[in-house]
């Protein structure tokens, strides 16, 4: 842990840097350094483009906005006519389940949505990861993210986007239902929730269909402010040794806050149906009044339903505690190591060097580049992510914090809580999936 936080300090001070450009909240051109090419060296460079040939594939994971993919596609073929793009988008819960038989079978694609989670990092030193530091998009990489996306010597990712998970309300129920102030920690946040049912509004959206991000948001602020703040070293306990769960009492009270807001009838109706897309309309069309969801999905929910919105950190902590944020990396983009790399590295240039815009701008999502062009930034989120920049102790995503096997059982349970058991059994059903990780490596 103590590698992780240090190699994400870095981030503290970049996105300082980034949010000074832009939190005008309007679109930023960084002015380009180079000079304009003579007409023979464009038309020398155009004929080299199109003399570039062969087959490339696409597979990605964009629930939210899958016409990405699409235009960059399109504007692919645009410049390099003679090669063939194939592109598909992964589904389900997640990226193991759409990666893991790829792997295992050999078919891996040349660019593909990629994490830093136990299984993506297992792929990188068996080798079947491509070395991208030869890229423009590696270069462009501010210097916290090129630390994030190496692992054994490989240079393997590029960053979709810097992220945290956050409230996004809505401020006139807010207003309707008198509150003012933002809370503080746990049980100030219970009382403002109270305060908005006894008004007639159902607090919160929540994502029980959808366990990703169930995973992204109320386990990821759980594990840090429940878990970590009370034993800094328990990642390193959980991947080099049988791990009693029963003796960080975290574990089950990260569960219990979950089920508290169902308990207290603070959740949406019908919430163990809503998935990713669902949550968005559900907020969007004032079914409740905040929403759990992460920073690349700002575009679609901030001032998108006819009213004000506001976005707040979760304060998971416990009165008297410091708050303990979540700051990393979004999900990234890698190249699959084989004889096809080359063109692979070619499309992710395209994707993220030369038109990182038609990714950035549908999202609103924080930029991990040094410069950027054509780079839009909504000003309530560049003041959100200042105000998280001011807090010195975060951690990553949940999923990348522990062994795969045993995120996806914790993920697993963020539903069941809310179906078959209790937080109670939280350290039983852990523990033996951390054992058998133990016992197998």
């Amino acid at each position: 842990m103590k590698t992780f936080v240090k190699r994400w300090s870095m981030v503290l001070v970049v996105i300082m840097i980034i949010m000074s450009f832009a939190a005008c909240g309007k679109t930023s051109k960084t002015p380009s350094t180079s000079t304009t090419p003579s007409t023979k060296e464009a038309e020398s460079t155009k004929d080299g483009e199109q003399a570039i040939s062969g087959e490339v594939t696409l597979f990605a994971w964009l629930p939210d906005n899958p016409e990405i993919v699409e235009n960059w596609a399109n504007g692919f073929k645009a410049k390099y006519p003679n090669v063939k793009i194939h592109t598909q988008m992964m589904t389900g819960q997640g990226l193991a389940e759409n990666l893991e038989p790829r792997f295992a079978a050999g078919t891996v694609p040349d660019v593909f949505s990629f994490e830093l989670d136990a299984f993506c990092k297992s792929q990188v030193k068996a080798g079947k990861v491509a070395d991208i530091g030869d890229t423009k998009s590696w270069d462009n990489q501010v210097d916290a993210m090129k630390a994030a996306w190496t692992y054994d010597g490989v240079k393997y990712g590029i960053s979709g986007g810097v992220c945290t998970t956050l409230f996004f309300y809505n401020k006139d129920m807010f207003n309707k239902a008198g509150i003012t102030e933002m809370p503080k920690n746990w049980d100030e946040f219970l009382d403002m929730c109270e305060k908005l049912k006894k008004d007639g509004t159902t607090p919160l959206v929540w994502y029980g269909g959808f366990p990703n991000m169930l995973s992204n948001g109320p386990l990821s602020w759980g594990l840090g402010n429940d878990v970590w703040a009370n034993e800094s070293d328990v990642f390193d306990k959980i991947e080099n040794e049988v791990y009693d769960f029963t003796k960080n009492p975290g574990w089950v009270k990260m569960y219990e806050k979950m089920k508290t807001l169902d308990d207290r009838g603070y959740l949406l109706e019908g919430f163990m149906s809503t998935d990713y897309q669902g949550g968005v309309d559900q907020f969007n069309a004032g079914k409740a009044a905040m929403i759990f969801a992460g920073t690349w999905q700002a575009a679609y929910l901030i001032d998108k339903g006819g009213f004000d919105t506001g976005l707040m950190l979760p304060p998971w902590n416990d009165a008297g505690k410091e708050l303990v944020t979540l700051n990393a990396s979004e999900t990234g983009w890698s190249v699959g190591k084989g004889d096809n790399e080359k063109l692979g590295k070619l499309l992710i240039d395209y994707m993220f060097y030369e038109d990182f815009a038609t990714y950035q701008n549908p999202r609103g999502c924080v930029s991990p580049f040094k410069e950027t062009k054509d780079y839009i930034l909504d000003k309530k989120l560049a003041d959100a992510m200042d105000l998280l920049n001011t807090y010195p102790k975060f951690v990553d995503l949940f999923g990348r914090n522990l062994p795969s096997a045993l995120s996806t059982e914790a993920r697993t349970l963020a539903q069941n809580i809310y179906i078959d058991i209790k937080p109670s059994d939280i350290p039983e059903l852990l523990g033996k999936v951390q054992k058998s990780y133990i016992d197998t490596k």
